[in-house]
């Protein structure tokens, strides 16, 4: 799948909420080293696990959230859907921003 369809179905899943648009922040508390809120790691499923983004079997990183739910993605994949979080909704998007 090329760049431009994974873009497109990254921000068709981002507007219907399927994607989260939150990458959890790093988060530090006092006396504490800072530690991320979600974890990204490598993931014992690649080749059995289908990637969030697009779909195809493949996916080499999990993404942990805090809630307990695991996102799957290739790596350009989690790369395009960082992407689209930092740019933000666009125009005709009406999912909501996470609190």
């Amino acid at each position: 799948m090329d760049k431009n369809s994974v873009t497109q179905r990254i921000c068709e899943r981002l507007a219907a909420g399927i994607l989260p648009r939150a990458i959890p922040p790093l988060t530090t508390e006092a006396g504490r080293r800072t530690s991320p809120t979600g974890h990204m790691n490598a993931d014992t499923a690649i080749g059995v696990a289908r990637c969030a983004a697009c779909d195809d079997l493949g996916a080499q990183v999990a993404y942990r959230f805090p809630d307990g739910r695991v996102l799957r993605f290739h790596g350009r994949c989690h790369r395009i859907w960082e992407e689209e979080c930092q740019r933000g909704p666009r125009s005709g998007d009406t999912s909501r921003q996470p609190s």
